[in-house]
């Protein structure tokens, strides 16, 4: 596999910096999950708090899983060197895309 040329240009960088930043929140988000899954498989609850338990991990692992897929969307498409802008403003919001 040939290595890939350096960045050019100084939004290259921080599309590639960024690019790395959301392939770790993936990985983070994927390991902090298994870890969750496993704790409530063998954490040893007793039969009563189980139904609990299953709601506070269901519920938590739900909003992690959507909050990170929601930074490494942000990260790909609206990083400070992102090819969409939205804005928002009394007058409405508006989202511009960049094809350059």
């Amino acid at each position: 596999m040939r290595p890939l040329p350096p960045p050019i240009t100084f939004a290259e960088g921080q599309r590639y910096v960024y690019g790395l930043l959301a392939s770790a929140g993936g990985m983070f988000c994927g390991a902090a999950a298994g870890f969750m899954v496993a704790l409530l498989m063998w954490g040893g609850w007793s039969p009563a708090q189980e139904h609990r338990i299953v709601s506070i991990f269901g519920w938590a692992l739900g909003g992690f899983i959507l909050a990170m897929t929601v930074v490494i969307v942000g990260l790909l498409a609206g990083g400070p060197v992102g090819r969409f802008k939205v804005a928002a403003s009394k007058d409405g919001a508006s989202i511009e895309a960049d094809c350059k």
